[in-house]
């Protein structure tokens, strides 16, 4: 007889249930990922397998670990089967830390040794240019990564020259492919490829794992060596790999890499149509005011009319030679002006103003954590109590005292001896199990 889809699942269900039911297991968190739900589903792993565990909302709530890829824990929970899917499924009922993930501990161990050599230091990072004419692109050549950057540098800076190096950046080996267009960017004559002023090395946001090949060494050492300055903007801004700390500049995301790079075009058009309009109300206004010298002098009687003139015409060389001397100090000025505007839109400055904005998020984060806590700590306190005088409340306590609960066969409580007649049956609930007497 053939099962249904709904009858396999099912009993494959109850026989997980039945023969592996609650268990203890180790593992590394991979991906984890929080529903609106308030539910929480991540895979736990380890070198060879991987399961999908689900932390339920009420569950969640209750515990001060959080939940991070990398981390290694210790679950507690029941094996079963989701229907929905016919998934093998862990229900997680409790989580404790037990130590960090191997690739976290790779990462972190990476991380110190070059640090340690000098190649996170900001004395060897080289600036970027101010006014790029050329970009190399490092990036896959397919998704969306590509097109927004590139959508992006015709917005900012269309007179750019961009130049795509597809690699690929996800996977086993593909460090060894940013590895060759750096070096071979790094020195373009050689192998026939466009000088560029900078590079960028771009990919889309993932896992730890996907983003694995951003933290191996070779690619370290080769982003390090490379004679052109190199930009990371690998992942979202909340992901960090080895790479943006050996990089000349860490862009959070691909597309802030050109922001942060380039400068804004339309700004640029508006300052200097601002600063032309100036100059020629200035020039316009020293012309007026010559000519209406000049009639006053046609239309004075005082002697002849080339006598008069000579004069004037010495103090309007005069004032002539003076305002080509203010013209060029004025544009002098409003270059330096405009050269001072350029230095405070920097990437640096930029990104000092990230960093101050970040620490102030950070410290008000720290402090509606801190006031969360005291106010979960006290909600607990509370209804601690009042479990214990809920509990104390029960008649199961009495029952466990020694004392018993007698009702008749109608399940009335009897509660007066003399309201019971001979031969009454009546039914007696001690602290473990229930007796059945008869009244003599």
């Amino acid at each position: 007889m053939s099962l249904s889809v709904t009858e396999l699942v099912c009993r494959l269900k109850q026989a997980v249930e039945v023969n592996i039911g609650e268990q203890s297991v180790v593992g590394e968190i991979g991906s984890c990922k929080a529903a609106s739900s308030g539910h929480i589903y991540f895979t736990l792993k380890d070198a060879h397998c991987q399961l999908q565990c689900a932390l339920y909302a009420f569950r969640a709530r209750s515990m001060r670990l959080h939940l991070r890829e990398g981390m290694l824990v210790e679950l507690r929970g029941k094996a079963t089967v989701w229907e929905g899917r016919g998934a093998l499924q862990f229900i997680v009922d409790s989580v404790k830390e037990a130590g960090v993930g191997s690739l976290q501990q790779q990462f972190e161990a990476l991380k110190a040794r070059l640090a340690a050599e000098g190649l996170f230091d900001a004395a060897r990072k080289r600036p970027l240019p101010r006014f790029p004419q050329s970009v190399a692109l490092v990036t896959s050549a397919t998704g969306a990564v590509i097109q927004d950057m590139r959508h992006r540098l015709e917005q900012r800076a269309p007179w750019m020259h961009a130049y795509l190096y597809p690699v690929q950046v996800q996977g086993k080996g593909a460090e060894l492919g940013i590895v060759r267009a750096l070096e071979k960017l790094g020195s373009p004559t050689r192998h026939g490829l466009p000088a560029v002023d900078y590079i960028i090395i771009a990919r889309g946001g993932g896992s730890l794992e996907d983003l694995w090949c951003f933290n191996e060494e070779v690619l370290a050492r080769a982003i390090a060596a490379c004679p052109v300055p190199v930009v990371s903007a690998v992942g979202h801004e909340t992901d960090f790999t080895i790479a943006d700390f050996v990089a000349d500049l860490r862009a959070p995301t691909p597309t802030a890499a050109i922001e942060l790079t380039t400068p804004d075009a339309a700004e640029l058009r508006t300052r200097l149509a601002a600063t032309a309009r100036q100059l020629h109300q200035q020039l316009t206004r020293s012309l007026e005011m010559a000519r209406l010298k000049l009639r006053l002098v046609q239309q004075s009687r005082l002697g002849t009319p080339q006598e008069l003139l000579v004069p004037y015409q010495q103090k309007l060389d005069s004032l002539t030679e003076e305002l080509h001397t203010a013209l060029q100090t004025r544009l002098q000025n409003e270059r330096n002006r405009l050269a001072m505007s350029r230095a405070r839109l920097s990437a640096s400055a930029v990104l000092r103003h990230i960093e101050h904005a970040s620490t102030r998020l950070q410290h008000s984060r720290q402090l509606l954590l801190s006031t969360l806590h005291s106010r979960l700590t006290a909600h607990r306190a509370r209804l601690e109590n009042l479990a214990a005088k809920i509990t104390a409340a029960s008649p199961q306590n009495a029952l466990d005292r020694g004392f018993a609960l007698v009702s008749t066969a109608d399940g009335r409580l009897a509660r007066d001896a003399a309201a019971l007649h001979p031969g009454q049956q009546l039914s007696i609930q001690l602290a473990k199990g229930k007796i059945q007497a008869t009244v003599n």
